[in-house]
């Protein structure tokens, strides 16, 4: 069925152009204007260009249009973003541009707060649970910059939540389980409430007109779309996409800390 929906879009609105382009900008400053360290390999450049490929698939490929019509598929998008992207490219990142910033005073006081665990951890879960407020959700959704900047918040302060598992001179082993057991605690309720919601939270999903004004920031010319068309696009019941959604998304955070916190441990 979603195949079938999907035909009917052109090239250009299943795959953005713009986000490839600031990819393969991201990958050219990486590989040819960032200064490397001598212990930096091959296996972080590789996780690097991953975590922008990952990005690419989850906010530029038919997966992003997919997600504006099930709410499960945003559930993956969310996955990728801030699960599996951000810890790949701070593995991959290249340290001594890092050092140099930090070098310098105010830099450093700033970096240093913002990535301490309780901090870090505090701004995401801030972040994230505004985002997915049902009023605040289905706005966004509606606009096309506002919906990429909720998006950008949400993956910069990943990158920070992140930060201390990744870094090998916060946290010792045993407290970077702590601090992602935590976080999982932290981000179990938003899986349990699509859990066990026996109604539709999100109505962006469900509402025919707030449906077609969201998907229409994804259709270059609306006019010459049928109206019967977007009412095809609503087959997909949204309590049963709120259990999906949340089954995807708990097992995302499982999985995404335990195989972090083990590579990480590893390092160590």
């Amino acid at each position: 069925m979603l195949d079938i929906i999907l035909d009917e879009f052109h090239f250009s609105t299943l795959w953005n152009g713009g986000i490839f382009l600031f990819a393969m900008f991201a990958a050219i400053i990486y590989f040819f204007l960032l200064p490397a360290s001598q212990k930096h390999s091959w296996w972080k450049s590789f996780a690097f260009i991953a975590g922008l490929i990952v990005i690419f698939i989850a906010i530029a490929s038919p997966l992003n249009v997919t997600g504006r019509i099930k709410f499960s598929t945003h559930s993956l998008q969310l996955v990728l973003v801030l699960l599996v992207a951000p810890p790949l490219l701070i593995f991959g990142f290249k340290t001594k541009i890092v050092e140099r910033v930090k070098s310098i005073g105010s830099m450093k006081k700033v970096v240093s707060v913002l990535t301490k665990p309780i901090v870090a951890s505090a701004i995401f879960q801030v972040v994230f649970y505004s985002y997915h407020i049902p009023f605040i959700f289905n706005f966004a959704r509606l606009d096309l910059y506002l919906n990429y900047f909720f998006l950008l918040a949400l993956f910069l302060s990943a990158v920070l939540l992140w930060f201390p598992i990744l870094s090998s001179n916060q946290l010792t082993s045993g407290q970077k389980w702590k601090y992602s057991f935590a976080n999982i605690i932290l981000l179990t309720p938003f899986s349990l409430i699509l859990f066990f919601a026996n109604t539709g939270l999100y109505a962006i999903y469900s509402d025919i007109n707030l449906f077609m004004s969201a998907l229409a920031l994804c259709l270059p010319d609306l006019t010459e779309v049928p109206p019967e068309f977007f009412a095809s696009l609503l087959p997909f019941d949204p309590v049963h996409e709120q259990w999906l959604g949340s089954l995807y998304f708990f097992v995302g955070i499982i999985i995404s800390f335990t195989i972090v916190n083990f590579l990480s441990s590893k390092r160590t």
